[in-house]
């Protein structure tokens, strides 16, 4: 009988080119035909869209890309990277609200590159390519990628950051404490396991060159100058991976008055200083680091507040640091745990997997398992997460989009899980409740369907059947995927059914039935109506209605009145009977609202009603109705008032 073997040692993969030239064009391929259809014919949505745009517009025409404004007032909400980028695209594609949202699309698509890769060289290729494939269509990563703001651009400096970082990280082990990974024999139910092992590339390189170090900087550079969130992530990590590597080896006695037992998370903070377990940060060469990201922000911020008088600076940290963090900026305060709350509902279609995947990261993290994995890159993960939702739940401004960069792991988590569940070594997806959560997934899919159907009967039908049979499609696309989802579940083409069936739902909405919505295009049919005035030499001015986008498609200045009453004194208007002659040089084109409206004609003001628009008010959420009105009055007008009556009494502006 021949003496039995070894157990065999599974050796790291040698092979540098883990990645495949496929993979890349598959993403670039899904990315873009997820975020590019109907770009450009989906009008802007209020708020933020409109303002972003409006801001590079003033950019582009005035020449000064040092201050960003709309129109005409200091936007201290951002700084200038997004309108640079918006800026490069109206000077390629015009000024247009597709060309401000490309470079979300854009940064979108290389953020899915970089996720493959940083996930691919520490969990494999498959693992690497699932990672891109689950971010690409989970539903707030989709969206902010086809709007017109920062967010998508700051994830990917964020992300190009947090990937150096990763490698500084990786870097800290010698090469004479390489971990090897021992496949047990009995541990396996398949060949198929071993070969995947085989295929995983856990060993990344122990250095990290000057240029991999000058990336990290330079890309913590231009995430300040995009959203200024970017060193939020990577400093709350590094501080956290820190601790984690004075964990195993920090002693329960921590000074002469304390014996054992629990020690609290500042004693492990203060072991791991005293330890200088931080010193693996200094792979990314903090000292001269420090100085390139001088080089890059500063020259901006002092431009800005030279030219400004430090106005700008002051009014961009008061309110984007200090209010977000102290109080509810914007009407959007929330308690604690909203993240918590929102992130079954943004990170769909894969929350289902966030409590397995967690557990996985967990057990992982601590080698827990039938066999010896490297535990570093869990580690790594679960400090980019934990940390920093922590801090985003303790302040008081919240709003979904601020914890998005957590998107990334995530994705790379629940892709890990599947991928070694499909293996065998891991069986987190495997108990009973998992197996029963398919119909209650694929329910919610349904009730998506059917809730779009509803929604498009209530709303379109008898009037407007073109509008209706434009959702049919995407409404059966989301049942269907929901049915497909139920028959493959936790199986291999499991996701891969659900990024197609879901991708061809967002894509059918958005090439198709978005834009036969006549309703969102009411600021643009309004707006350009104005330019066309102002062309004209009249001057534009708002009331009721003054939403952001209709500054944008006016592509001049628009005052906007806080009251009926305010408009009216401003511009002029006449009432009956006044033989004051009304602004000849410079007449006024307003926009007005139904409200506004019945205000005018309620005290008899008179005007000329050139045109009316009804549609949809995002912002609001409701129906409306924009009138046009002029002061300059023909011979005949209908909406004159006949004269003989007295002025209307004096109505208090609204503050």
């Amino acid at each position: 009988m021949p003496k039995a073997g070894p157990s065999p040692k599974l050796s790291p993969n040698t092979n540098r080119h883990w990645w495949n030239w496929e993979d890349i064009i598959l993403i670039v391929f899904v990315a873009t035909v997820l975020y590019l259809p109907g770009l450009f014919r989906v009008p802007l949505f209020d708020r933020d869209e409109p303002r972003f745009a409006t801001a590079a517009v003033a950019m582009f025409h005035t020449g000064n890309f040092i201050v960003p404004k709309f129109n005409g007032v200091l936007r201290p909400e951002k700084p200038p990277i997004i309108y640079w980028l918006m800026d490069a695209a109206y000077q390629v594609f015009g000024i247009h609200g597709g060309a401000a949202r490309l470079p979300s699309a854009v940064g979108s698509l290389l953020t899915l590159l970089v996720v493959y890769f940083m996930a691919g060289k520490r969990f494999g290729r498959a693992a690497g390519l699932l990672s891109s494939l689950l971010l690409s269509v989970s539903a707030l990563f989709f969206v902010e990628s086809r709007l017109a703001t920062a967010d998508a651009v700051m994830i990917f400096f964020t992300t190009i950051c947090m990937a150096k970082l990763w490698d500084a990280w990786d870097a800290r082990q010698r090469a004479t404490d390489q971990h090897l990974v021992e496949a047990k024999p009995s541990a396996f139910h398949s060949t198929d396991s071993l070969e995947f092992l085989r295929d995983v590339d856990l060993h990344t390189p122990r250095h990290l060159r000057r240029w991999g170090a000058a990336i990290f900087w330079i890309a913590m550079g231009l995430g300040i100058l995009t959203k200024g969130v970017t060193p939020i992530f990577v400093f709350t990590t590094a501080i956290a991976l820190s601790i984690t590597m004075a964990w195993p080896t920090t002693p329960t006695t921590i000074g002469p008055g304390h014996k054992g037992g629990f020690v609290p998370w500042w004693g492990r903070l203060f072991m791991a200083v005293r330890r200088q377990s931080w010193r693996w940060f200094g792979a990314l060469r903090p000292i001269w680091g420090i100085v390139l990201l001088c080089v890059v922000v500063l020259p901006w911020f002092i431009a800005a507040w030279l030219q400004t008088h430090g106005a700008l600076i002051e009014r961009m940290i008061g309110q984007n640091v200090l209010k977000r963090t102290t109080s509810g900026l914007q009407s959007h305060g929330e308690p604690p745990g909203f993240y918590l709350a929102t992130i079954w509902g943004t990170f769909w279609p894969w929350s289902v997997l966030l409590v397995p995947a967690g557990f996985h990261a967990v057990r992982r993290a601590r080698r827990i398992g039938p066999i010896a994995f490297d535990p570093s890159p869990y580690q790594f993960l679960l400090c980019w997460i934990i940390p920093s939702w922590l801090l985003f739940e303790c302040f008081v401004t919240k709003m979904v989009e601020y914890d998005l960069p957590l998107f990334i792991p995530l994705a790379i988590l629940c892709a890990d899980t599947m991928v070694q569940s499909w293996h065998r070594l891991t069986d987190v997806l495997s108990p009973p409740w998992f197996a029963g959560a398919r119909w209650i997934w694929s329910g919610i899919w349904i009730v998506l369907g059917g809730g779009v159907l509803l929604g498009c009967w209530h709303f379109f039908l008898p009037n407007h059947p073109r509008e209706f049979s434009a959702f049919v499609p995407a409404a059966v696309a989301l049942a269907a995927t929901g049915v497909a989802g139920a028959i493959v579940w936790n199986r291999p083409p499991w996701p891969l059914m659900t990024v197609l069936g879901f991708g061809l739902s967002l894509i059918l909405l958005n090439a198709i039935a978005l834009p036969q919505l006549k309703g969102l295009d009411l600021s643009r049919r309004a707006g350009t109506q104005m330019a066309l005035m102002a062309s004209r030499g009249y001057r534009l001015g708002a009331v009721g209605y003054v939403e952001p986008s209709l500054v944008f498609y006016s592509r001049a200045h628009v005052r906007l009145f806080s009251s009926p009453a305010q408009m009216a004194k401003i511009i002029g208007l006449q009432w009956p009977g006044s033989k004051k002659p009304c602004s000849a040089t410079h007449p006024w084109c307003v926009a007005v609202d139904q409200r506004s409206l019945k205000y005018l004609r309620a005290h008899h003001y008179r005007f000329r009603r050139l045109d009316w628009f009804h549609g949809f008010k995002v912002a609001k959420g409701k129906l409306t109705t924009v009138t046009l009105i002029t002061t300059r009055l023909p011979k005949t007008d209908t909406d004159t008032v006949p004269p003989g009556l007295h002025p209307p009494s004096t109505v208090p502006e609204k503050k």
